[in-house]
């Protein structure tokens, strides 16, 4: 993490709004949610190019003191032919997937990182309020997550690049749907958007 303080940072230029909001953000207040980057995941749905897009990012985040969260699905009893089995090769991070010792980790069942897991008290007990979510599948964990932190009043953005679906038309179907009705989900911005306002 940075040990320059806390910095302030542009607004990012977003769809369908500049984030955040209200144009005040901080590397005091902010968050990079890293969901689901298992190594079996990642192979499933050949992700491999917006893994290397988030690897980019938490680079970048860490040096500008940005908080980091990251979540690690457990496989359903019934199975799931996305999400590999507990303590297996597949299931854990990939090596390259370094997290500092600040980093919180949070593992949980289904599509949604703050369903019984500490994912909210955490993040609000460091005062964070806006969240840069990267992760995969874009219409499973990261959609299901970030509709979730927006009802809890977070502030979010999908880093479309850094998020990867099933498909390519199901990646771009869910990032429309988050910007709907003027970014009733939160916002969405590319890599190279948010880099520039870091």
């Amino acid at each position: 993490m940075s040990d320059r303080g806390t910095r302030t940072f542009r607004q990012i230029d977003a769809e369908p709004y500049s984030f955040p909001f209200d144009g005040h953000w901080s590397s005091a207040d902010t968050a990079l949610l890293v969901l689901g980057f298992q190594q079996g995941t990642i192979s499933a749905l050949s992700a491999t190019p917006a893994f290397a897009t988030a690897l980019d990012l938490l680079s970048v985040a860490l040096d500008c003191g940005l908080f980091v969260a990251a979540s690690r699905r457990v496989a359903l009893p019934d199975g799931d032919d996305v999400v590999p089995a507990e303590g297996s090769g597949g299931w854990d991070f990939p090596p390259q997937l370094i997290l500092p010792d600040t980093a919180l980790v949070v593992e949980h069942s289904g599509d949604n990182a703050f369903y019984r897991t500490p994912l909210e008290t955490e993040l609000k007990a460091r005062g964070i309020r806006n969240l840069l979510i990267a992760g995969l599948p874009t219409e499973g964990l990261v959609h299901a997550t970030q509709r979730t932190a927006n009802d809890m009043g977070f502030e979010c953005l999908a880093i479309a690049d850094a998020c990867q679906g099933t498909s390519e038309t199901r990646h771009a179907a869910q990032l429309r749907i988050t910007t709907f009705g003027n970014g009733l989900f939160g916002t969405v911005a590319s890599a190279a958007a948010v880099k520039a306002a870091l």
